[in-house]
């Protein structure tokens, strides 16, 4: 069996340096996606050894041809398609209140939020996340967490601009819909509790 090429030391610069700035925020955008920590840092670090990989192969865009945005394109496109793969393997349960909405209070809407609360709207805004579609979940974190435009998330999910736009826009309002609706719910179970 023989052994693997060896990168020159260029690349394997590049990679180390890859892996310094790249890992937590590309574990952060897995994490949004497969909302778990533990599957995170697995996918995480399955994508750093498809690059390393790639890196003692010479493929590119680790044959030093690449720029730096187009490492993060690779990575991010790897990262997303393995997150989607693991989703699909998972088997999900959802849960939904039988229970008919009551209107928030006025008054809800405009105190401030105590400590507990925000924790809880921050749990809130992960499981609005988390009820999106992965693809839509994707586009969300790479615009607003990773900061790519909406060509370079085209180009990492392999659609056209036009679709990763749409696909952007309706993310949002999806988002936003699920996050509203979570709030309401909580709203609620407080009004219930409090009635008792």
């Amino acid at each position: 069996m023989s052994e693997p090429p060896h990168p020159d030391a260029q690349r394997l610069a590049l990679f180390a340096s890859l892996l310094a700035t790249a890992q937590e925020s590309l574990r952060g955008f897995v994490r949004g996606i497969v909302g778990s920590v533990e599957q995170a840092q697995d996918i995480t670090q399955d994508v750093f050894v498809d690059a390393w990989r790639a890196t003692t192969r010479g493929q590119a865009p680790f044959d030093g041809t690449g720029d730096e945005q187009a490492l993060r394109r690779w990575l991010f496109h790897v990262a997303y398609q393995r997150a989607v793969s693991t989703l699909r393997h998972r088997a999900v349960l959802r849960v939904e209140s039988l229970d008919s909405d009551l209107p928030l209070e006025p008054s809800q809407l405009y105190e401030p939020a105590p400590f507990e609360d925000r924790i809880a709207e921050g749990e809130a805004l992960q499981a609005a996340l988390d009820a999106l579609d992965p693809q839509d979940a994707a586009c969300l974190l790479f615009s607003a967490a990773q900061g790519f435009t909406t060509s370079e998330i085209a180009t990492i999910l392999e659609i056209s601009p036009a679709a990763a736009k749409k696909r952007l826009t309706r993310a949002k309002q999806r988002l936003r819909a699920a996050y509203f609706a979570r709030q309401t719910q909580e709203a609620i179970g407080r009004h219930r509790r409090e009635a008792q």
